[in-house]
């Protein structure tokens, strides 16, 4: 509606639909159809046409409605620019959530990169495991989540940005600390897992259910930092992301075995699927592209 009255105030001004065309940049068929609706809207005639002098004449009603349609007009600018103030005045915010192994090991480095660039921008983190953040993403609680592994939660546009190997490692103490480990020597051991609703949890499952591994028992912990300190005091074996126990590997606190298959995941940026992107969240994402894009790199090298 709004842009058919000003069309119709444009013509009132004028007194002429060609004039008035070129005022409002449309063409004059399009004029016509504007004034057409604005009448059918109020059920009355605001414009009896002169097809001889092709000048228009403005009734009362006519008359009316570009009075109050001028009033009306200053009001939505109006408040468009205070929209527009109250913008600019106000802070953005970016809610990102992340599943633990992102959270602690990826997400700090993308963040420091992001920030420096969006120094306007307020960011909330969420660092929880995968099935969490997933519900949070679909409730629209964070604007984006960054989750490892698959999942099967409707609503969820979901895309890769890096690949992650999931390793064995073991106590140094651990029996296991040798060289040609075969698939049954992991069988009647003690399994040190995440909890229900990790990625990493998930890939274990899957890594035991495929080569017939049934555990002596599993001992479960919510942090992968329980994970690694349980492993390395010798309460028992894990599977687990590579990036997580890097720096433990290198200190001698806990042994790689080398296994002849190699357990991968993929990281995976996720969105509500039925709401557009902001600026913001297409700013992130490109930073975080650019970040994974750096780290391959540097680990070809």
């Amino acid at each position: 509606m709004i842009e058919e009255l000003k069309t119709f105030i444009e013509v009132v001004k004028c007194k002429n639909f060609t004039k008035a065309a070129k005022k409002v940049n449309l063409s004059q068929p399009t004029v016509s159809l504007h004034i057409k609706r604005l009448e059918n809207m109020f059920d009355t005639i605001l414009i009896q046409r002169s097809n001889k002098s092709k000048t228009v004449i403005i009734t009362p009603e006519g008359r009316l409605l570009y009075e109050k349609g001028i009033e009306l007009i200053k009001i939505i600018e109006g408040i468009r620019n205070e929209i527009a103030l109250t913008s600019s005045q106000t802070r953005k915010t970016l809610r990102v959530g992340a599943s633990h192994t992102i959270g602690d090991y990826f997400l700090p480095e993308v963040l420091s990169k992001f920030v420096a660039t969006n120094p306007d921008v307020d960011i909330e983190v969420t660092i929880e495991n995968t099935a969490t953040i997933c519900r949070k993403v679909n409730a629209l609680e964070v604007d984006i989540g960054l989750i490892e592994g698959d999942t099967d939660q409707i609503g969820i546009r979901k895309e890769y940005f890096y690949d992650d190997d999931m390793i064995l490692v073991v106590g140094n103490q651990c029996s296991l600390r040798r060289t040609n480990i075969r698939m049954s020597d992991l069988k009647n051991q003690v399994w040190i897992s995440r909890e229900d609703g990790s990625g990493t949890q998930v890939c274990l499952k899957q890594f035991l259910e495929k080569n017939n591994i049934k555990p002596k028992r599993i001992m479960v912990f919510n942090s992968n930092y329980a994970v690694k300190e349980a492993v390395s005091k010798g309460i028992g074996i894990t599977l687990i992301s590579k990036y997580v126990v890097d720096h433990a590997l290198k200190d001698k606190e806990l042994s790689l075995v080398s296994l002849d298959i190699v357990e991968a995941r993929k990281f995976s940026f996720i969105l509500p699927g039925n709401k557009k992107n902001s600026k913001i969240v297409d700013s992130f994402i490109k930073e975080l592209k650019h970040c994974m894009e750096i780290r391959r790199n540097k680990e070809k090298e």
